[in-house]
């Protein structure tokens, strides 16, 4: 498969990359990730972008600041804002075996719709919020990992320093290869392949 068009110097992401981005603020978090999406769009890859509702408007004005046409865009589909509630908590419960199924969907969906490789930029601020348990989620972003290797897909999970837990942090940079942190990218050195913990529905309060 054909290397993606966004990276930092000579490095590139490829498809079946899971990577993580860490960043100390909103601006440093735009500065990265709508090059991501705009590279996508532009070479007519669909693009998702998952979020609490703040997170989609902010990708959507950020977009018309550099002349893009969010509205447009979506209503083609082929840029899809989709809320955490819906790809992560339906329902009120966190369920990784449903949010997989969520993900082929899409991927499905986007090859009948002549889409035949997908960029998904997750921005999981939304855990700050929650109780969630960081062993069921460090062993649901690493089923990410395994499973993701195998699709033309590129997964960016975006997790913002100044909110998120010490825990979910260390879950975070255990479980992807790659790492992001503000403007620059590394191999992780902290990443370890296999999971800890034990998987399941978790109910959020």
């Amino acid at each position: 498969m054909d290397e993606t068009e966004f990276g930092y110097g000579e490095f590139r992401f490829s498809w079946g990359d899971h990577i993580c981005a860490i960043f100390d603020s909103h601006a440093q978090q735009m500065e990265v990730m709508v090059p991501f999406i705009a590279a996508g769009l532009q070479a007519g890859q669909r693009c998702v972008w998952v979020a609490p509702e703040e997170s989609g408007n902010a990708l959507r004005e950020a977009l018309v600041g550099i002349r893009a046409d969010p509205a447009t865009l979506e209503a083609s589909g082929q840029l899809l804002i989709i809320s955490e509630v819906e790809f992560y908590l339906r329902g009120g419960v966190f369920e990784a075996d449903r949010t997989m199924e969520l993900l082929r969907r899409l991927l499905d969906d986007s090859r009948r719709e002549g889409y035949s490789t997908m960029r998904v930029a997750s921005d999981v601020s939304w855990l700050c919020h929650t109780d969630l348990d960081p062993e069921l989620w460090e062993r649901f972003e690493a089923r990410l990992t395994r499973e993701i290797a195998k699709l033309p897909v590129t997964m960016v999970c975006q997790y913002a320093r100044r909110q998120i837990s010490g825990p979910l942090l260390v879950t975070a940079l255990r479980t992807h290869p790659t790492v992001i942190m503000g403007d620059r990218i590394h191999e992780n050195p902290y990443y370890v392949p296999e999971p800890v913990g034990t998987s399941g529905p978790q109910e959020i309060m």
